[in-house]
């Protein structure tokens, strides 16, 4: 994903600000952009580390309920690049980063595999304790367990927790789903844009940045 910033985009840019920048030679416009892009990339990472999105509203939460702070990685390797001293492009150089960035960005879905899951996480240790994803998958689709009294109860999450190891957990969740193990499934991905600017702050920084340059000569 990236932000695409051209001095002819009318759309982007009011006139005044796109004449100003296509009188100047290319090797200021080269300067002025990339400057801009690192302003803009300074945004970026403040709203990862705030975990804000560009509208102001938090980031959508992770799905299994972890509080760890998210897309830290994607702000770290962002990159302003110019082409042709009239474009301005804040991406990744790794293309699987640039990738990965546009799903955060956009939404979508992962298509995840258990062989990709292997890669990413390592090996499973099948006894340790059922994951909270597990639980509650296993909440959801009934699991029960023996009252002290006799009949049956719906487990709680932290039950699950405590008493299923993750081998465990993933066969009695494959038997109540009467399913195979999955080789291949999709992982919704919320929108959590945290690249971009407005219109009214690109031009007011643009032309800061202009007047910069051009009092140093």
């Amino acid at each position: 994903m990236s932000l695409k910033i051209t001095p002819n985009a009318a759309q982007a840019l009011d006139l005044k600000t796109q004449l100003t920048l296509l009188q100047l030679p290319a090797n200021k416009r080269t300067r002025i952009l990339k400057t801009l892009g690192r302003y803009e990339r300074a945004q970026a990472r403040a709203r990862i580390k705030r975990q804000q999105a560009l509208e102001g509203g938090s980031f959508t939460p992770r799905a299994n309920g972890k509080k760890g702070k998210m897309l830290k990685r994607l702000g770290r390797t962002l990159e302003p690049y110019v082409k042709n001293a009239d474009r301005l492009e804040l991406k990744h150089k790794n293309a699987l980063t640039g990738r990965i960035a546009a799903l955060q960005q956009e939404g979508g879905e992962e298509t995840m595999t258990a062989s990709k899951m292997r890669r990413i996480h390592g090996q499973p240790d099948y006894d340790a304790p059922a994951s909270r994803a597990q639980a509650k998958a296993l909440s959801a689709e009934g699991y029960k367990v023996r009252k002290k009294k006799g009949g049956w109860r719906r487990a709680s999450i932290r039950e699950i927790q405590d008493t299923l190891t993750v081998g465990k957990a993933g066969v009695i969740l494959r038997s109540m789903r009467d399913s195979k193990s999955q080789q291949r499934w999709n992982i919704p991905v919320p929108a959590r844009p945290f690249l971009g600017d407005y219109t009214t702050n690109v031009q007011r920084e643009l032309m800061q940045i202009i007047q910069q340059v051009q009092k140093r000569g």
